[in-house]
């Protein structure tokens, strides 16, 4: 029995010269007693029976990668009433996730190290497990709403969202959703029409990240059908009113009506309701080339792209009216004229004398005015314009002079 107890301290020795070579071992000091480990995230708890023995001052804690070592010192604790240590790993690298270490640990005095204790193991709890069941919604204005069911793991606290463009990735970080029932995030910002991946990744509360194990996709809502089939015509003096075909898409609200004086120098002149197909444009120059495009907006205010762009002219201003010719009759003077444009519909007869008396005498639909409202002796200006239906005037005739007698 003396024998045995011999070989027991013997080996106690040995197995503590193997953990520290340089340090004393004294096999008289007691063995500690009692020591379990319990795993957690990244780290392990350690705890002990406490010696009692008035030598020791503390405890040392070694540990290895393997039952059999090598055992390496990882905490000095003084105390002989300790009997509990958290290893994290150290200040700069903390323990592995889902991983073996194995501890021992032994009493120190003045003089020396006690014998080592057996060893025991402790496992670090694996990265928490992510959501297993996402979705995401499709169809939404610049949006996409994604969903999951929270994984059976208590340790998770909070989901990071992932996001990509192909189903394989690269996924990148887009948010984060703090709690472990929250489960719903609204990623906004997004482009029309597009499809985005997305999967979701559990947090514990250590910041460790769960695995990627699910991907879900959606295609955000695509831009309306354009408008279609654009025509114009002049409604007015310097107006001209646009027409098209409606958009193919079901929710467009209104249309937006650009204009430029080239197609590179487009802007927005004007809005309707969808219940309208038509715009009239003011203020225009007469017989000048406008170009036009319409687009279409939906309930979401999404535009479509510009409808194919158009070149309408608004309608010139009359010419005016060639050949006059004045005489006088009596104590009047007659006016004659040839018509200078098709469309003239009127004519504004004007007269001035001394240079500089100038007024309209009459408006007429004639090619012919009577002036009889005239003075012996005197020299009067004349000059017609012609009036078209959208009451545009033409530039003055030529001008011809008479001298009454």
């Amino acid at each position: 029995m003396k024998k045995l107890a011999l070989l027991l301290v013997l080996l106690l020795f040995v197995s503590s010269c193997a953990i520290n070579k340089t340090t004393k071992v004294i096999p008289t000091l007691p063995q500690v007693q009692g020591l379990t480990a319990k795993g957690g995230i990244r780290e392990v708890g350690l705890s002990w029976n406490a010696v009692l023995d008035p030598r020791v001052e503390g405890y040392i804690i070694y540990r290895a990668p393997k039952p059999d070592g090598p055992y390496k010192e990882i905490a000095k604790l003084s105390g002989r009433l300790t009997t509990k240590y958290v290893d994290t790993g150290g200040l700069f690298k903390h323990l592995q996730d889902n991983t073996e270490y194995f501890y021992k640990i032994a009493v120190y005095s003045a003089n020396g190290v006690g014998p080592a204790s057996h060893f025991v193991v402790g496992k670090t709890l694996p990265p928490p497990l992510s959501p297993t069941h996402i979705s995401a919604t499709s169809g939404l204005p610049r949006m996409v709403v994604i969903r999951w069911q929270p994984p059976k793991d208590h340790t998770v606290v909070a989901y990071n969202i992932y996001r990509a463009t192909n189903p394989k990735g690269p996924f990148k970080k887009i948010g984060r959703v703090n709690g472990y029932v929250n489960t719903i995030y609204i990623d906004k910002g997004l482009k029309d029409g597009t499809t985005y991946y997305y999967s979701v990744v559990s947090v514990n509360f250590k910041g460790v990240e769960g695995e990627i194990l699910a991907v879900a996709k959606a295609t955000t809502k695509y831009k309306p059908m354009p408008p279609r089939n654009l025509s114009a015509r002049p409604t007015g003096a310097g107006q001209l009113t646009i027409y098209w075909f409606p958009s193919l898409t079901a929710d467009v609200v209104k249309y937006r009506i650009y204009r430029g004086d080239t197609p590179n120098s487009m802007s927005m002149v004007g809005e309707v309701p969808s219940s309208k197909l038509q715009f009239t444009d003011k203020g225009l120059e007469p017989g000048k080339t406008y170009y036009y495009y319409v687009t279409a907006v939906d309930k979401d205010g999404l535009e479509s792209k510009p409808s194919k762009t158009y070149a309408f002219k608004t309608k010139p201003l009359p010419k005016p009216p060639t050949g006059i010719s004045v005489k006088q009759i009596g104590k009047a003077v007659i006016l004659s004229w040839t018509k200078g444009s098709p469309d003239t519909v009127e004519y504004e007869v004007f007269r001035k004398h001394f240079l500089i008396f100038t007024k309209k005498i009459a408006t007429t639909k004639n090619t012919y005015y009577t002036d009889n409202s005239v003075a012996p002796n005197t020299t009067y200006y004349y000059y017609v314009k012609s009036v078209d239906k959208f009451g545009q005037e033409s530039p003055p005739s030529p001008e011809v002079k008479i001298t009454v007698k």
